[in-house]
């Protein structure tokens, strides 16, 4: 492993541990048993470091988006795909527990994510679109349901760690009870037919 991917990768591990604002460059130096000087020929601020592993983070997301088959049912696709999410969302915890400070002590992080959530909120928009179509999900009784729903369900899907810590120290069932009740969001919207697909991935 080279230096660089050495530092990123024990940053990770501190700061998923002890937290952002209680973590020094000194201190990851140290656990690294190297000097402050080699650290900052790579990574002069601490800055740079979060801002390598919050692009780690999306591109990991996509990587593994991606080898979600398609050709998977809806339901299925949306369920495999949360899962997935907040797996990974799990393993840089440290991002999601800060988010929106993070977010707005850098501008260019904060314009990504802003970028981000825009595709984001199309995705799955369009989603309900397919799901309503296929008669999985009941039209909208509400103008701009659906956006808004989705809109819940990203706000859950950012801020759920924070919960799970306080509320759940078993980190081997944080992801999976978190999952599931996130999850359940999407039940009163679907049709009869959506229900039982829903009922048997749980099955």
């Amino acid at each position: 492993m080279k230096t660089k991917e050495r530092i990123l990768f024990k940053a990770l591990e501190l700061f998923n541990d002890h937290g952002l604002k209680d973590v020094t460059l000194r201190q990851i130096a140290s656990s690294l048993e190297m000097s402050q000087g080699n650290l900052n020929y790579h990574f002069k601020t601490k800055a740079e470091i979060v801002s390598q592993l919050y692009f780690a983070l999306v591109e990991k997301m996509d990587y593994e988006m991606n080898k979600i088959s398609h050709d998977k049912p809806l339901l299925s696709f949306l369920y495999e795909s949360a899962q997935v999410s907040m797996s990974i969302l799990f393993q840089y915890r440290f991002i999601t527990r800060d988010l929106y400070h993070l977010l707005g002590s850098d501008k260019t992080l904060k314009k990504h994510y802003l970028q981000l959530q825009q595709v984001r909120k199309q995705q799955y928009v369009l989603l309900f679109e397919n799901l309503t179509h296929q008669g999985l999900m009941r039209e909208e009784e509400l103008e701009g349901e659906y956006e808004r729903l989705y809109k819940r369900m990203n706000i859950l899907g950012d801020n759920w760690v924070n919960a799970a810590d306080f509320f759940n120290k078993e980190d081997a069932s944080k992801v999976d009870y978190y999952h599931a009740l996130l999850f359940e969001v999407i039940y009163p919207y679907l049709t009869k037919q959506g229900k039982k697909q829903y009922l048997d991935l749980f099955n």
